[in-house]
């Protein structure tokens, strides 16, 4: 038995060779296949992906407009001092007490003589005061002096305008003793909210605007303050019935399109940051600029007070596939005359025949069309180089310029990369508009981009059929 056994090792060692274990091979195999992606992965940068979707792009402009109110101008019947019962931009309804006329000017004395208790302010009116503060601070331009002075104004008037209401129960024992004063009271001819400033545009419509009525620098009020002296038949007051109002602004006529193309926009006001929808009329053409109408139903007492007001127009400005800027590229295509390809027959491909040697050999080489125009196309030159000669179909090998062409002229396309296949493919887009971060491409570019395909999103680090792992 022994020398059976030593028989059979001297029989394995003439075969000449060390036997190899066939699973020891395989994992060899996948060691060094994994040592070999690990090295290229640290050579490499990985390309990340982007999923194309249907989007838009909002463009916000900003304008400073008009507001255009009914407003109904209300003139006094007396003469005298007057004195406001109800606050600026308060709704009053029919027949509510708005202010009196003192028409001797002793009433004021006699307040004096007889001041009110609680001189303290409830929680609204100390609510009001600081909104009123507020909004003055964060909309004050230091340039404008005139401002502090309305809002001075506006303060003491509203002040004042408290103090009389308090002290308006009073009135008739505080005159008591004094019928030679006479005191007329004044009451609302209809319900509205109620203003006491007038400014030439309490009349106007929007078509009756022009120009120059957008200058703020020339625009002047004049508001009836508290113990102001009125004659009869002079300006006291104006209200508004309804809620219906409108801003209308001043436009250049290159973004004319992009707003009346709506027939609503969101509109964002400046002043207390809340958006609304106005309805868009274009009002007139003017030489370089439009004159636009935003008609509101809400949101009108709010800004009863102001007569020019600072809004923001949320417009989505173009629709379509949306991609992040990073993801487009340049690439630079063969201009190729139509003559020179040919489609269809026994491939849907488009090809073209290219000289191989001297002898006139020819070869039909697959393109790929990545753009065609009237004459041409613009072929992708992966298959070509520069100074490939190319040869008109049906046509003999010839020098002559009418059946040959030598490639060289070229033509930059911009796209992106298409990575649906697993490697980086070249594909042309249309930008329909763009801002910083992103642009918005036309959805149906014949050999363009789908939604939902997958682009790179970083086009600086990817070369043509660059492999995605």
């Amino acid at each position: 038995m022994a020398t059976g056994k030593n028989d059979s090792k001297n029989e394995y060692n003439k075969t000449g060779g060390i036997k190899i274990d066939p699973g020891m091979f395989i994992f060899v195999a996948i060691f060094i296949y994994i040592i070999i992606c690990i090295v290229m992965s640290m050579k490499s940068t990985s390309i990340k992906g982007y999923q194309v979707k249907v989007g838009s792009l909002s463009e916000n402009r900003i304008y400073t407009g008009i507001a255009i109110r009914e407003e109904i101008p209300v003139e006094s019947e007396y003469s005298g001092y007057i004195n406001f019962l109800m606050r600026d931009g308060e709704r009053a309804g029919f027949n509510n007490l708005l202010f009196c006329i003192d028409e001797t000017g002793k009433l004021a004395d006699l307040i004096g003589k007889n001041p009110a208790g609680d001189n303290s302010l409830s929680d609204s009116e100390l609510f009001s005061l600081r909104q009123e503060i507020q909004l003055f601070s964060k909309n004050f331009d230091d340039t404008s002096f005139a401002q502090s002075l309305t809002f001075e104004q506006k303060i003491g008037n509203e002040l004042s305008q408290i103090e009389n209401r308090r002290i308006i129960g009073e009135v008739n024992e505080i005159s008591e003793g004094h019928s030679n004063d006479i005191i007329d009271y004044v009451r609302a001819k209809d319900s509205g909210i109620v203003t006491f400033y007038q400014d030439g545009f309490e009349l106007k419509k929007a078509d009756d605007l022009n120009k120059e009525d957008f200058d703020e620098e020339k625009y002047t009020r004049k508001e009836t303050l508290n113990d102001d002296l009125v004659a009869s038949g002079d300006f006291v007051y104006k209200y508004v019935k309804n809620e219906v109002w409108s801003i209308v602004i001043l436009v250049p006529n290159k973004d004319v399109e992009a707003i009346t193309n709506n027939d609503y926009v969101e509109v964002k006001f400046s002043k207390t940051l809340n958006s609304s929808w106005g309805k868009v009329r274009l009002v007139k053409e003017l030489e370089k600029e439009s004159i636009i109408e935003l008609t509101f139903t809400n949101s009108m007492i709010t800004f009863c007070k102001d007569r020019f007001v600072d809004i923001e127009l949320m417009l989505d400005v173009d629709k379509g596939l949306k991609i992040p800027n990073s993801s487009i590229a340049q690439k630079d295509f063969f201009v190729v005359d139509k003559k020179f390809v040919t489609h269809g027959g026994n491939s849907s491909d488009y090809t073209v025949l290219r000289e191989e040697d001297a002898a006139g050999s020819v070869k039909a080489v697959s393109v790929n069309i990545i753009k065609e125009e009237e004459d041409y196309y613009l072929i992708d030159s992966i298959a070509l180089k520069y100074g490939d000669k190319l040869i008109m179909p049906n046509e003999a090998v010839s020098t002559l310029d009418n059946n040959t062409l030598v490639l060289g002229k070229t033509e930059k396309v911009i796209g992106v990369f298409n990575i649906n296949k697993g490697y980086a493919d070249f594909n042309r887009i249309d930008i329909k508009n763009s801002n910083d971060e992103y642009s918005i491409i036309d959805a149906y570019s014949a050999y363009g981009l789908r939604a939902y395909d997958y682009i790179a999103l970083d086009a600086s680090i990817v070369t043509d059929k660059d492999f995605v792992y």
